[in-house]
């Protein structure tokens, strides 16, 4: 039987021209290469090679039999190349799901950095509330989904990636839309409008663990409206709103942004990655590691592939 390795050999041989060099790149005898290659032509029963004391040539059969040779042995190549790259995640798919803006800087950069330095990787991203993220990890179409807070969910694992500084959405002629900083004590009196999605319910415990005080509780009004339409009813003036960074990417004309400042600086919100323990994919723990790496953050339990994923190439 004619073997891969055989087909090596003679695509060798008939590049360097000479047994003895195809030899030494190949790093075997020149005997064991010479009985291979005759070994093929009597299988074949055609001449491959005309030999002469100067070197090897193809004969016009070698010329036609090489051909194919060398197509057989580049696509193995490609293939093999092709099984390393998916083992170590450099190549595959990666399914990220957010509720956030994509303008949002880390976001953006991160996966636009993961996809610069993985070209092979095809990353799918799906914007959709938490309920949908989450059931999205659930039935596998998404590899990972990046939310607002950090607080667990069953049966995922989590950990915290980035923050975001919280800003204060407001008409453009509101009474506080002059200053350069805004805190907390400045928003009594003012009434809320948030989303019930993501991350309306973090804005709202995050409004009242500020301003609720022993005879005053703010005043939040909480609709299933998305980001935009909450920012188009507040340029019509009668709510402010408490909103993420990446809201910035937004522009509804009449609403203007400004940060909110704690006693020690910005007021800001985490972000968190969720991920099902038993997801196998290697561009997923490829990506892990790249934002561990990105925000300098101490390493984190990935998932392993399974041992019947950890055996050797094909040769």
């Amino acid at each position: 039987m004619i073997e891969l390795r055989h087909l090596r050999y003679l695509v060798a041989a008939a590049e360097a021209g000479s047994f003895s060099r195809a030899a030494r790149a190949l790093n075997i005898k020149q005997a064991t290469l010479s009985r291979h290659i005759l070994n093929v032509e009597k299988r074949l029963g055609l001449a491959l090679f005309d030999r002469r004391t100067r070197g090897a040539t193809l004969t016009r059969d070698g010329e036609t039999y090489l051909r194919t040779a060398q197509r057989i042995v580049d696509e193995w190549e490609e293939l093999n190349a092709w099984v390393r790259s998916t083992r170590n995640g450099e190549a595959g798919r990666l399914g990220v799901g957010f509720y956030t803006s994509f303008a949002a800087e880390n976001l953006r950069a991160s996966l636009s950095e993961f996809g610069e330095r993985h070209p092979e990787v095809k990353l799918c991203g799906f914007e959709r509330d938490r309920k949908m993220l989450l059931a999205g990890i659930e039935n596998r179409v998404l590899d990972i989904a990046i939310m607002v807070g950090e607080s667990p969910c069953p049966g995922l694992l989590n950990r915290s990636f980035w923050s975001e500084r919280m800003m204060v959405a407001m008409p453009e002629d509101h009474r506080l839309a002059a200053c350069e900083k805004i805190h907390w004590a400045d928003l009594i009196g003012e009434r809320f409008l948030l989303t019930q999605r993501d991350p309306g319910p973090e804005s709202c415990n995050m409004i009242f663990s500020k301003l609720g005080m022993p005879g005053y509780s703010p005043e939040i009004d909480m609709e299933d409206i998305g980001r935009d339409t909450v920012l188009s009813i507040i340029a019509l003036g009668m709510h402010i709103s408490i909103v993420e960074e990446s809201t910035l990417g937004i522009h509804v004309p009449g609403v203007v942004f400004r940060e909110v400042h704690e006693t020690n600086g910005h007021a800001r919100i985490g972000f968190s990655g969720y991920w099902r323990e038993d997801n196998e994919n290697a561009v997923l723990r490829r990506f892990l590691k790249f934002v561990t790496a990105r925000y300098s953050m101490p390493s984190v339990p990935v998932p392993q592939p399974s041992s019947q994923q950890t055996g050797k190439e094909p040769s």
